[in-house]
């Protein structure tokens, strides 16, 4: 017993520290790196049968930015049915994301649930990647004929009646046209007048822009957290700016259409990807409950305001010209 007891304090204790340095300095290289699973509930169904698809992602939170995909109103050969609203956790220093879609499919074979993607960000924004769900298969087919239904007699044959003539088709046709686009017009007149004051002001586009963005700011909206309603107020100011100076409405438009319409007024490159982070940050606070620091929300708006003091000067630049 003395002799091992004697060995055990012999060991020595200046490469175990070390060890245990390299260690604790080491274990951020070996962080959580964001993953996606894909599940449904059953892989075989009947021809109209609904079925559960629940997409969940997890990730190192404060690490990453998530944008999440935009389901369309059908892929591959399936329809949605319903998407639940995006949940989102946060224990132990994970952030998880996950919805339910429901499906069905009226073609009958081995159809395939395509993959969607989710990009991946950085805070820094030094890299950015996408997850991709997984593609699964499902066995779509008839329900089975009943053997021991009945057989019935066959019906007499029923007189067809006489089909529409060409001219009464092509009545229809014009008149539906016509009440498509009477439609039209009253929705847009219902839009100019739910929003009578976007287009009246008596200060410039840009100096009633700046007033906004400073009350914004003495608001204190992210001291109060209510990020959701700062950064929505904040690209609201854009796109009422752009809209007044533009004489256009910009209100509905979504984040990858104005990103296009800024491109027509040849803005640097980096202060474009900065702006264009500042919209998509917006878009994940409102859709996806995402949850900024608020240096980062506070960043958004400066993005905001130096995007839109340059499209002022290259606007005034071009009606001076002319």
């Amino acid at each position: 017993m003395k002799t091992l007891k004697k060995s055990i304090y012999a060991i020595p204790l200046v490469p175990v520290i070390i060890l245990m340095g390299f260690f604790f300095l080491t274990k951020p290289v070996f962080a959580q790196s964001p993953t996606v699973q894909t599940n449904v509930d059953k892989k075989n169904i009947l021809i109209g049968e609904q079925l559960h698809l629940k997409v969940t992602t997890s990730m190192p939170d404060d690490t990453y930015r998530l944008a999440w995909f935009n389901i369309p109103d059908s892929f591959g050969n399936f329809k949605v049915v319903h998407e639940s609203k995006i949940d989102s956790t946060n224990a132990n220093g994970t952030l998880g994301f996950s919805q339910d879609i429901t499906l069905t499919s009226f073609d009958s074979g081995m159809q395939i649930i395509p993959p969607l993607a989710l990009n991946v960000e950085t805070l820094q924004g030094d890299s950015t990647f996408n997850l991709y769900t997984d593609s699964i298969p499902v066995q779509v087919s008839y329900a089975p004929m009943d053997s021991t239904a009945t057989l019935h007699d066959i019906k007499t044959i029923i007189e067809v009646k006489k089909p529409w003539e060409w001219w009464w088709w092509a009545i229809l046709a014009g008149a539906l046209i016509l009440l498509f686009f009477w439609i039209l017009f009253l929705v847009k007149i219902l839009k100019k007048k739910n929003e009578p004051g976007l287009f009246k002001s008596k200060v410039s586009p840009y100096d009633e822009a700046m007033q906004l963005l400073g009350d914004l700011e003495k608001e204190k909206l992210l001291e109060a957290n209510e990020v959701k309603e700062y950064h929505t107020r904040l690209t609201d100011i854009f796109k009422r700016y752009l809209s007044r100076k533009t004489n256009t409405n910009k209100m509905y438009e979504t984040t990858d259409e104005l990103l296009m319409d800024i491109n027509a007024y040849n803005p640097g490159k980096e202060q474009l990807t900065s702006f264009a982070n500042a919209l998509r940050m917006g878009s994940a606070v409102k859709f996806a409950k995402f949850i900024p620091m608020n240096s980062e929300s506070k960043s958004c708006l400066l993005q905001v305001k130096s995007m839109i003091t340059e499209i002022n000067t290259v606007l005034n630049k071009k009606e001076s010209d002319t």
